[in-house]
């Protein structure tokens, strides 16, 4: 009986000390279990690598061999390891973009939010914020971020223009070792708003009427900043609540077409620097396509061109193809040409600034504009309108 007993006891040490061992070998901490003739203890303090949790275990056997002394070097424990939840510990109060700082709006804020799950506060001193031009082997700068409530700390400074990447770092007394963002770094940008939109088409604004086969518009804005590199968005409707994204232009101008004959259209323009600041509150124009035209006419007339003036020639093309513009004198002679591709059917215009081919402006006087037209399908047609110039 004594000798099952003692086979069922080893049995029993060999089986609970590998379980324990299994455990242990993941915080790499060992622990001597001595054995002695009278009895022997197992006892789990709660073997822990990384921080001080209340857990005890205790196993307790007996061994009625008073001839050996049992001593066996065992690596057991029962691990509970504390682990700060690194997804969630550090939380950027931008965490889904990175931040962007109008420079003349104020001071460059910087939010984290720190938790831990089991309630153990943060070091003293900690987080930190560091951070330093991007793409530059400068050093970085530390910066502390000062609680403001609800596990929140911020960091509020004032730095150059231009993109900056930093990290955040933490510490607790609770766990050995420092929990740092560096190797997911984010960017953080200072940086101005473009500004001063100017729509450059004075017959886009307004009650001016426009053509609905081809518009074009065209704007200027200012950068914020000299080296900003900015791009547009167009946007266009019938109504202001009903525009419609056109297009994403890295210039200055776009042309739309086959737009509805007598609508009013309304448009704006959208702003916005390389690091997505944007223009505030873009303004919204509209204009009034032409109805049919059913004769070629030019308008205003009269217009004064030494005033800067022009004057905007509207024809009608029965389907797609190209029209010569010839401006005679009142004695025949022409002064100026100009031909126009890629005419679109519909209604059409050429803007005219009343200054011959030399770059002369015209004398006053009674002009005649002829319109040549040749379609795609090799059909011709001609047209005649009369200009008045009043200086």
């Amino acid at each position: 009986m004594r000798k099952c007993l003692k086979i069922f006891l080893f049995l029993l040490l060999f089986l609970c000390s590998n379980a324990f061992a299994t455990h242990i070998s993941e915080s790499n901490i060992e622990s001597d279990i001595y054995l002695t003739s009278a009895q022997f203890s197992m006892q789990s303090d709660w073997i822990n690598a990384d921080a001080y949790i209340d857990f005890v275990g205790e196993i307790e056997a007996e061994y009625e061999s008073s001839s050996e002394n049992i001593s066996a070097g065992q690596s057991f424990g029962s691990l509970f390891d504390y682990i700060p939840d690194t997804h969630n510990t550090l939380i950027d109060s931008n965490s889904l973009q990175n931040v962007i700082s109008i420079k003349s709006e104020g001071n460059t804020e910087i939010k984290v939010k720190y938790s831990d799950l089991y309630g153990c506060p943060i070091t003293s001193g900690y987080p930190k914020l560091y951070y330093r031009k991007q793409n530059s082997n400068d050093d970085y700068t530390e910066i502390d971020l000062n609680p403001v409530g609800d596990n929140f700390h911020s960091a509020n400074f004032a730095v150059d223009y231009g993109a900056y990447e930093y990290y955040i770092e933490a510490d607790n007394d609770n766990f050995p070792g420092i929990y740092s963002t560096k190797n997911n770094k984010k960017i953080f940008v200072i940086t101005e708003r473009p500004h001063t939109f100017t729509n450059l088409n004075n017959n886009l604004q307004d009650n001016n009427a426009s053509s609905n086969s081809s518009v074009n518009f065209n704007w200027s804005a200012e950068k914020g900043v000299p080296t900003d590199v900015l791009t547009y968005t167009l946007y266009l409707g019938t109504s202001e609540s009903s525009m419609q994204y056109v297009a994403d232009i890295p210039q200055s101008s776009y042309t739309v077409t086959n737009l509805s004959p007598r609508t009013r259209y309304y448009w704006k323009v959208e702003v916005e620097n390389q690091y997505g600041a944007k223009l505030l509150s873009p303004a919204v124009y509209s204009f009034v396509t032409l109805g049919e035209i059913k004769k070629a006419y030019n308008a205003p007339n009269p217009f004064n061109p030494q005033k800067g003036q022009n004057t905007r020639i509207f024809f009608e093309m029965d389907e797609s193809g190209r029209a010569d513009i010839d401006i005679y004198s009142e004695y025949g002679d022409k002064i100026f040409h100009i031909l126009c591709n890629n005419l679109l059917s519909g209604n059409n215009e050429y803007s005219y600034n009343g200054k011959d081919d030399y770059g002369n402006v015209l004398y006053n006087g009674t002009y005649l504009c002829v319109i040549k037209k040749k379609y795609s399908s090799g059909r011709t047609s001609t047209e005649r309108c009369r200009l008045l110039i009043i200086k």
